[in-house]
């Protein structure tokens, strides 16, 4: 019960960043990815894996398809976030 209320609040937040993207609020942006920031440094593995499949993975899928202006937005994730978003794109191997 407790995961799936975790899901919920980060795909809300997911949801909330992809809004404000769209409306080109950098500030607003910055402010969501400090707090998934937060949840990630603070949460159990089970917390950062969430944080990593619904929050990071399809934002950045929707920003890499965009590049010309998403690299911007993935530019602006905080460290923790970034290193998870390397690993990702890295661990094809490729």
């Amino acid at each position: 019960m407790k995961q799936n209320d975790e899901i919920r609040k980060i795909e809300a937040l997911e949801s909330e960043a992809l809004q404000a993207i769209f409306q080109g609020q950098k500030n607003k942006v910055i402010h969501l990815y400090e707090k998934v920031e937060q949840l990630f440094s603070k949460g159990s593995n089970s917390t950062r894996n969430i944080i990593s499949n619904r929050f990071i993975l399809p934002l950045s899928q929707l920003l890499e398809m965009n590049y010309s202006w998403g690299r911007e937005y993935i530019n602006l994730f905080p460290n923790q976030l970034k290193a998870e978003y390397c690993k990702q794109i890295y661990s094809s191997g490729m």
